[in-house]
């Protein structure tokens, strides 16, 4: 498949930040890139209903984003995260626009997350932290 991607980046002074919670639609993807910074990949979905004039509710369409995240975060994200797990993320929202084989223009929508992690919401998490005197002395996966 051959693909030409062009990013979109806005202005700093007009970076749109969001909060994002959803379900990891796949396995959290780490890798590091040759100067050895980890950065890992996953998809969600965000699900959403409103309420309607009667009181009840109304499910919406699934929206699609793609998550990354760097560094320790990333690291600690590919380990604790799985696919199906609810998490809340915080970033910054970016956008790539592409043409695929058949022609057709597609849009991906990223956030590249500052904070990530496991929603409360539907389940209990217990945070496992490394001892004091580890912490910056890790060796990559």
């Amino acid at each position: 498949m051959t693909m030409t991607t062009t990013t979109t980046r806005e202005a700093p002074s007009k970076v749109t930040y969001r909060t994002l919670a959803g379900n990891l639609t796949r396995e959290p993807e780490l890798r590091y890139s040759p100067r050895e910074v980890a950065w890992a990949s996953c998809g969600l979905a965000v699900n959403g209903s409103r309420r309607l004039d009667d009181g009840s509710f109304e499910e919406l369409p699934a929206e699609f984003f793609e998550l990354v995240t760097f560094g320790q975060a990333a690291e600690h994200f590919s380990a604790s995260c799985s696919k199906g797990d609810r998490v809340l993320a915080f970033g910054k929202l970016e956008s790539e626009a592409w043409t695929d084989q058949e022609g057709r223009p597609r849009t991906t929508r990223k956030l590249v997350c500052e904070e990530i992690g496991l929603s409360l919401r539907f389940a209990d998490a217990r945070p496992e932290n490394p001892p004091p005197d580890a912490v910056g002395d890790e060796e990559p996966l």
